[in-house]
């Protein structure tokens, strides 16, 4: 048997997750999982809006649109201000990605310094040429020339940003994707966890100019991440045809059922009533576990300003969250220089603040 073997290795974040619930198992200690990206402060009580819906329905029990239910695009992009994009709904996360990167036939990628582990081995599947700006420094267009000097390519920005958590300035933003359209730079801004931190009707749908594909998943913002459920919305109708034709052969529609939760969620008071509550919760606990992390000196120093979560990078190292019964990513699996300090971590803050401060106290600063 010939097999033609992956080009990149398995996921980091998995596996630590395989290593600590194996350590859970053999010690029989409870472990606080900091190393995925789960939001688990709080869930959606489904029950309160879900528990009068009809399953025996043919429409949800056969295969759906290819792009999507037609209802629950029709209320993205009346909610999220897309009426002037084609929107398709997507599995949440990497297939997502994969489905956008195969997509587009640039060969040069801009990711950040510090990105999300997948995007790189995505971009490396798909043999394009990957190199690193610093979105720290997003509004200094000096800082940012090795990108926006070029006539072509593809820029690569999750906002807040997996792994630090950090969000630029709502202006630099603004400034750095108006020189992006200036320079005919495509932009895909991955906005997972941003309307977990900021209302629908945020001006951020301003900025969702022609060359931006915006991509965005119900899994994180609304902490949902077992229904696989996200959007990709762009104005090029090209690149949404290429999309429709490659998500066909990639998963053939997505999950009916799924699709019907969200369009309740968003548009039944019951459903809009738990969002709002299961917002206020998780945006509770991340900021007092952010705050925590900044009083007891734990945080990142290369931080321009306070994270807003639902991650942060903490200057303790790997072995010593562990030993604390805490597991994490060492910083450096998020960035091609694999130079980066081992001393640096990354966690989720996305956890009860009590039970996050009940493991943290046990570790001196």
């Amino acid at each position: 048997m010939k097999v033609n073997h992956s080009p990149v290795s398995y996921s980091s974040i998995v596996e630590i997750g395989e290593r600590t619930s194996y350590l859970e198992k053999t010690t029989g200690e409870t472990y606080l999982k900091l190393h995925r990206g789960v939001m688990d402060v709080d869930m959606i009580d489904l029950n309160s809006f879900m528990s009068d819906f009809d399953y025996n329905q043919k429409s949800i029990q056969q295969y759906g649109g290819n792009d999507g239910d037609s209802s629950l695009v029709n209320v993205i992009k009346d909610k999220f201000h897309l009426k002037d994009h084609y929107v398709m709904t997507v599995p949440g996360g990497m297939a997502t990605l994969d489905l956008v990167i195969n997509s587009l036939s640039e060969d040069n990628f801009w990711i950040p310094k510090y990105h999300w582990g997948s995007w790189n081995k995505i971009l490396k599947i798909h043999n394009k040429n990957t190199q690193e700006f610093d979105d720290f420094n997003i509004g200094d267009f000096k800082a940012c020339d090795n990108i926006l000097g070029y006539s072509s390519g593809v820029v690569m920005l999750c906002y807040p940003s997996n792994p630090t958590g950090w969000s630029p300035d709502f202006e630099d933003l603004k400034k750095f994707l108006d020189h992006s359209k200036e320079k005919n730079i495509t932009v895909i801004l991955d906005l997972p966890y941003y309307y977990l931190f900021n209302d629908i009707d945020n001006p951020i749908h301003e900025l969702f100019y022609d060359n931006v594909i915006v991509i965005s998943s119900f899994s994180k913002s609304m902490g949902l991440s077992g229904l696989r459920i996200g959007y990709i919305a762009t104005k090029n109708q090209e690149l949404y045809n290429s999309m429709k034709i490659r998500s066909l052969y990639k998963y053939n529609s997505i999950s009916t059922i799924p699709q019907q939760i969200i369009t309740r969620l968003l548009t039944t008071n019951n459903g809009k009533t738990s969002l709002e509550n299961y917002k206020r919760k998780t945006q509770d606990s991340i900021k007092k576990n952010i705050q925590y992390l900044k009083d007891r000196g734990f945080l990142f120093d290369e931080y321009p300003s306070t994270p807003t979560g639902p991650f942060a990078i903490v200057n303790i190292n790997f072995d010593i969250l562990l030993f604390n019964r805490i597991s994490s990513v060492p910083l450096h699996k998020f960035s091609l220089n694999r130079t980066v300090n081992p001393q640096y971590s990354r966690i989720s803050v996305s956890v009860p603040h009590e039970i996050f401060k009940q493991y943290f106290d046990k570790i001196n600063s």
